[in-house]
């Protein structure tokens, strides 16, 4: 199967490529000013460095968040323009989802800001206050959690992503696939459909 995923919703941007059976991946560190804004060059960099041809792409797939807002619009804008001008599936996957694999974890932690927080699975992802994690954490008794820097904070045994160099684009890729592979409904990957999980409401001007 040939497919592209892409991500900038978190402190690092992924972009991972599965072509003609083989893979390519590319991590765009946090310490890059403006990471997201690197994805358009780099893609096209690896189309060219490795002679893909796009227009055979299965699917597009893309993390349409919780996360940075302005990261969400980038990928997510570059993807929908991508499966619309290719006429290609556009595969929506979440945060909570890409790291309870990464991780092999069964809860995902992550500040939403205004002292809310997001927390989930990969079924459901909800927003919580910030005083009633510790009530949720007691009642969900998660074996393992994955978190951002301001979740582990607070939940001390949690694996905190940002400190970690999993390559999330890859794992992507795998979770992209078996959507791919087991959906009966061809129009839920219409791109027109895909939406952004914001990780907060932007401000009206």
């Amino acid at each position: 199967m040939n497919i592209i995923a892409i991500c900038s919703a978190l402190n690092n941007s992924y972009i991972a490529i599965e072509y003609n059976n083989k893979n390519f991946s590319k991590i765009i560190k946090s310490d890059e000013n403006y990471h997201s804004l690197y994805i358009i060059s780099e893609i096209k960099k690896m189309i060219s460095e490795n002679s893909i041809d796009l227009s055979k792409m299965d699917a597009i797939s893309v993390n349409c968040g919780p996360g940075s807002f302005t990261g969400i619009r980038v990928a997510l804008g570059i993807a929908k323009v991508m499966a619309g001008e290719l006429n290609k599936p556009l595969i929506p996957l979440n945060t909570a989802e890409i790291l309870l694999k990464a991780y092999d974890s069964d809860l995902f932690l992550m500040d939403a800001r205004r002292d809310m927080f997001y927390i989930g699975n990969e079924e459901k992802i909800e927003l919580i206050y910030k005083n009633k994690i510790e009530d949720e954490l007691k009642k969900r008794n998660p074996k393992k959690i994955i978190s951002d820097k301001n979740g582990s904070q607070i939940c001390k045994n949690a694996i905190c992503y940002e400190n970690n160099e999993k390559n999330l684009g890859e794992v992507m890729l795998n979770i992209a696939k078996k959507k791919y592979l087991s959906s009966t409904t061809p129009e839920e990957f219409n791109y027109l459909n895909i939406i952004a999980n914001y990780i907060q409401t932007p401000p009206i001007n």
